[in-house]
């Protein structure tokens, strides 16, 4: 009786050892490549999601390459959390790239945006998010497409986003940051282009991430609106180089910190450590918007940062690139730039505790 009871609890430990590897962290629904979760496509664990529902869903996505689906997270699926079980190995990734001879939708390759239909297509992204709430951590987001134009890696269309220790890798237009007004908050993350690779309207805190570049490109490309009092902010950031472009010249050119998309762009570096290869300028072309020397609601901050990149003695002369004031750099905390209307807080709201 004893070595049954003995085999009995045994058996049982062994089951729930199993459902705990299964289901890690209490994760509402599993995605895995190789059958052993709930779901082995991503956008079907998406669409299982109940809609509108102020509860957040996690979803566990194991290991693997996630590289058959271009994914969209609509308005209706809230509160959303992407967990992957490694950084470098849980990859949701894609190819999808602008082009002038790709039809109605002006996308390429032709047989694989013929998968897509709607709001799937708008962009070229791998991911597309709409649903406010959304939470990521320990995934890589990647548009493959390489030096063709524009490729995103991710759009973001929604508010009170939090990314943690994610990467998101492209070439050109890497992160759209589409809408006015929405904010999103980055921590320990990497992103990594060339062309205008964070660009678009929205608000985002990039906080102790690693901005990697390719040279002879511009790392942000804003178009904030004027009434928005807050852009980009970059703080405690790393900017470095990397050689390897597919445009072999690139590996001896400078990386600009931006160029001005249009609207009235808001980009501040606090804290950052500069490489070497930054352009002296910073910003060192107007990009057919000719008011943006001379006007003051651009507002190109910089504020002690470190690096052989980061001296401000020869940064483009323009109205409203200048070094913040002690007193100024205050209105640059994570709690102030994504306040908000609602006083949204995201370091109260992240995924897991920061690493």
């Amino acid at each position: 009786m004893k070595r049954f009871t003995f085999i009995l609890m045994f058996s049982y430990c062994i089951m729930l050892n199993i459902t705990a590897i299964n289901r890690p962290f209490h994760a509402n629904i599993v995605v895995a490549l190789d059958g052993t979760g709930d779901y082995i496509k991503i956008q079907d664990a998406i669409n299982a999601v109940p809609s509108n529902s102020s509860v957040r869903t996690l979803l566990f996505i194991k290991n693997g390459l996630y590289n058959t689906e271009k994914l969209i997270i609509p308005a209706d699926k809230k509160n959303i959390t992407f967990l992957g079980e490694d950084r470098d190995k849980t990859i949701v990734s894609y190819h999808i790239y602008d082009c002038k001879e790709g039809g109605p939708n002006n996308k390429c390759p032709a047989e694989d945006v013929a998968k897509w239909t709607g709001d799937v297509i708008r962009t070229s992204a791998t991911l597309t998010v709409y649903g406010d709430g959304f939470h990521a951590e320990n995934i890589t987001f990647q548009n493959t497409a390489g030096a063709v134009g524009q490729a995103l890696a991710i759009t973001v269309c929604s508010d009170k986003n939090i990314f943690t220790n994610c990467s998101f890798l492209g070439y050109q237009d890497t992160m759209y940051l589409m809408t006015a007004g929405k904010r999103s908050y980055f921590y320990n993350c990497l992103v990594k282009g060339r062309t205008d690779y964070i660009y678009g309207a929205g608000i985002a805190y990039f906080d102790a991430c690693e901005i990697r570049s390719f040279g002879g490109g511009w790392i942000t490309a804003p178009s904030t609106p004027q009434d928005q009092p807050y852009g980009y902010v970059f703080s405690n950031c790393k900017l470095t180089f990397i050689t390897g472009s597919p445009r072999p010249k690139d590996d001896t050119t400078k990386i600009a910190l931006g160029r001005p998309w249009h609207n009235y762009p808001k980009v501040a570096w606090l804290y950052c450590d500069m490489c070497k290869e930054i352009n002296p300028l910073g910003w060192p072309t107007t990009w057919h918007m000719e008011y943006a020397a001379t006007i003051t609601d651009l507002h190109l901050y910089e504020y002690k940062n470190t690096g052989s990149g980061a001296s401000m003695n020869n940064r483009a002369k323009w109205a409203g690139l200048r070094a913040l004031t002690d007193s100024e750099v205050k209105d640059y905390s994570v709690i102030k730039v994504m306040a908000g209307a609602d006083n949204w807080n995201p370091l109260k709201d992240i995924v897991r505790k920061k690493k």
